[in-house]
């Protein structure tokens, strides 16, 4: 899984930075659920650690927006909620909204043929039948920072990673179906940054953004409905 993690500058990793990759992965590849509880004592022994190192990479784990605790209760994979899909909306459309201003500015006639290859790919593989693996979530995602590396911000881009581990953490849990998007999809957003207007190029991501948004929000309350009938009919064949 090529989801960059931490930064790059660091120089070695101690028995906390190598618990927390671990149990990052796990969590990105669905291995851990949303709401799964994260025991210290439990990792410390299946990971011949401390608890004192168990608890700097659960805290690493936070500050990623992957877990989250609460008194009394400890630490959990963090959930997948209405209200936190709608938060990570907003932050991935401001700062890719703002990617795309930069990249405007800074894209070169040189940059274009390898970002345009990788848009055609990230379409194909949208725009075929059957699954979309974790793979293709990969591609997709090495679009969408190349972009960002193109703003020439350290701390733009590493907030744009963050943001896609979460995305990817939604994408593991919910589904691998691919839904269906426009033509060209990337391309035309490519094409939009290629013509070094800040205002086109924002103009573009935003409706880019919003059309994959939304399709977060349709399957998360298709779920959530499921749920709703699950329950209902449990509680039924209960008062039977």
């Amino acid at each position: 899984m090529n989801i960059k993690t931490l930064d790059s500058t660091e120089l070695f990793e101690t028995q906390a930075v190598r618990l927390f990759r671990t149990l990052e992965f796990q969590v990105l590849s669905g291995r851990l659920q949303p709401g799964k509880r994260l025991v210290r004592r439990v990792i410390a022994k299946s990971h011949s650690v401390s608890q004192a190192t168990v608890a700097e990479a659960l805290w690493r784990l936070e500050t990623e927006g992957l877990a989250e605790s609460a008194p009394m209760y400890g630490t959990r994979v963090a959930q997948i909620t209405m209200d936190r899909v709608k938060d990570e909306m907003v932050m991935r459309e401001a700062l890719e909204c703002e990617v795309a201003r930069l990249a405007a500015k800074n894209i070169k006639s040189s940059d274009v043929p390898r970002l345009k290859e990788m848009a055609d790919q990230v379409d194909t593989l949208l725009r075929s039948a059957g699954t979309y693996s974790p793979k293709d979530m990969e591609v997709h995602q090495e679009f969408h920072i190349s972009l960002a590396r193109l703003t020439q911000s350290r701390l733009l881009l590493r907030e744009l990673e963050r943001v896609w581990r979460r995305h990817f953490m939604f994408f593991s849990w919910v589904s691998e179906s691919v839904w269906p998007s426009p033509i060209h999809w990337h391309r035309s957003l490519l094409d939009a940054i290629a013509t070094q207007d800040p205002d086109v190029a924002e103009r573009s991501m935003r409706e880019h953004v919003l059309y994959g948004s939304n399709h977060q929000m349709e399957v998360l309350e298709k779920i959530e409905k499921d749920k709703e009938e699950i329950l209902r009919l449990e509680a039924d064949k209960e008062s039977e």
